[in-house]
C-alpha cells in the first residue's frame, strides 16, 4: 500500500466502537479488526542468558543447513547442531547433521568461535534456514542454554534483530 501511495498521504480512521482501523491510501482501502486484550510481553520469551555462544559465517551456516535439510526431509525436518569449543589455539567448530533413513547421514563442519561449554540442540531445518536467509550481516551468533531451551540468533554487529527458534526434542 505504501508503494501505491508514493509520497501521498495515508488517512487512518477508527470506527466508532474502536474495533476496526481503516487505512486509505490512494485508490486502496485496508480495513483491519483490532484484537482485544493486551499484547503478550514477548521479551519474557527471549532467553536473557546462555551457556554457549557460537559465532559463525552466515553464508556457511545457510549452506550447511540447506544441505542438511535435504537429508532431514524424511525425519520431520530435524537438523542437529553441535557447537564445540576449540582447545588451545584450535578454533571451535559447529557440526550440522541430519539423517535420512534410506540415504544415510549428512554432516557439515564449520569453523566457529565458541564461548562456553559444548552445546547440542536440534531445530527444524526450515525454521533455521528462514531466519538465516534474512540476516544481512556476515556473521551470526547462536546462543544456547540446553537442548530443550530456545536458541537465539543475533546478527553480529546489529542489535536491532533477535530471532528465537524453538528446539525439537531428539534423543542424543
Amino acid at each position: 500500500l505504501l508503494q501505491e501511495a508514493g509520497t501521498g498521504d495515508v488517512a487512518v480512521t477508527f470506527n466508532p466502537a474502536g474495533t476496526q482501523v481503516q487505512f486509505d491510501v490512494g485508490h486502496a482501502r485496508l480495513i483491519a479488526n483490532l484484537i482485544q486484550g493486551t499484547f503478550p510481553n514477548y521479551e519474557q520469551l527471549i532467553p536473557s542468558n546462555y551457556t554457549t555462544r557460537t559465532e559463525v559465517s552466515v553464508g556457511d551456516f545457510v549452506r550447511e543447513t540447506r544441505i542438511a535439510s535435504i537429508f532431514a526431509r524424511d525425519g520431520s525436518g530435524i537438523v542437529r547442531v553441535i557447537a564445540s569449543p576449540g582447545e588451545g589455539s584450535d578454533p571451535g567448530s559447529l557440526h550440522i547433521t541430519a539423517r535420512a533413513e534410506e540415504v544415510g547421514d549428512n554432516e557439515g563442519v564449520l569453523d566457529a568461535v565458541v564461548e562456553g561449554t559444548e552445546s547440542k540442540i536440534a531445530f527444524n531445518g526450515r525454521y533455521l534456514t528462514d531466519v538465516l536467509n534474512v540476516i544481512d550481516t556476515d556473521r551470526v551468533a547462536l546462543e544456547t542454554t540446553s537442548p530443550s531451551s530456545p536458541g537465539v540468533l543475533r546478527p553480529v554487529g546489529d542489535d536491532r534483530f533477535i530471532h528465537v527458534v524453538m528446539p525439537m526434542f531428539v534423543q542424543w
